[in-house]
């Protein structure tokens, strides 16, 4: 086994190719050459293949994960292709979102950390800035909130929550038949739940949907859509 696949095993590294190597910074730094593996020159908004116009000339660099006491890095000289559809553009990168600095996988990471411990701390273990740790958790949560669509909602329920002694409160919306959160709406009351079914639901969604309704205050004698048929 060669020195590039033992690597490509041991990090479980996937769609992409490992090409070479090199250590940087007194060891510490592991950057590896790499090119997406058997989906390159993809279009980023169709998917399809595209036909290579010209490699870039400087490597890109993308942060990846800490293993083993050395911070791994990505190299790569994206292409620009020529979509039939699209026009010229740079070709998906399998590893990252466009334009970002760090690897999916180390976003993923960022996720699962802020769940467990400190922004502090966190970034700490990831070798990471705190203000660098602090911006790219608040842009992937972004993206990841803009990219979640509701789909085949048709039962809800509707609670109030309160928080620092019932001086505030948030208003959650519940797929009752996933058994799952789907909305989360700071205050309460009519206008509260007006801001879930005027920019989450289509009129379409909004005419299919079941809602139970678990309140302490007159809220149930307003009208509130219902489910047709």
């Amino acid at each position: 086994m060669t020195a590039t696949k033992a690597i490509t095993k041991l990090l479980k590294l996937t769609g992409l190719k490992v090409t070479g190597f090199t250590f940087k910074g007194r060891g510490r730094e592991l950057y590896l050459c790499v090119k997406p593996y058997k989906n390159g020159c993809q279009c980023p908004e169709c998917g399809r293949r595209g036909k290579v116009k010209r490699t870039l000339p400087d490597a890109r660099k993308w942060r990846d994960l800490c293993v083993g006491g050395w911070t791994i890095f990505f190299l790569y000289c994206p292409r620009e292709i020529l979509c039939a559809t699209h026009g010229r553009l740079q070709e998906d990168i399998p590893w990252a979102e466009p334009f970002a600095r760090i690897t999916f996988r180390l976003e993923y990471l960022i996720l699962i950390y802020s769940q467990l411990m400190t922004q502090k701390a966190a970034a700490e273990l990831l070798r990471l800035a705190p203000s660098t740790f602090s911006d790219v958790l608040h842009r992937t949560i972004t993206r990841v909130r803009d990219g979640h669509r509701l789909r085949g909602l048709r039962s809800i329920g509707i609670d109030e929550v309160s928080y620092q002694k019932r001086h505030k409160y948030v208003t959650v919306v519940y797929d009752l038949e996933r058994s799952c959160v789907v909305w989360v709406g700071k205050g309460k009351g009519r206008d509260t739940i007006d801001g879930f079914f005027n920019t989450v639901l289509s009129a379409y969604q909004i005419g299919g949907v079941e809602i139970e309704l678990w309140l302490d205050h007159n809220l149930l004698s307003h009208e509130l859509p219902r489910r047709v048929g």
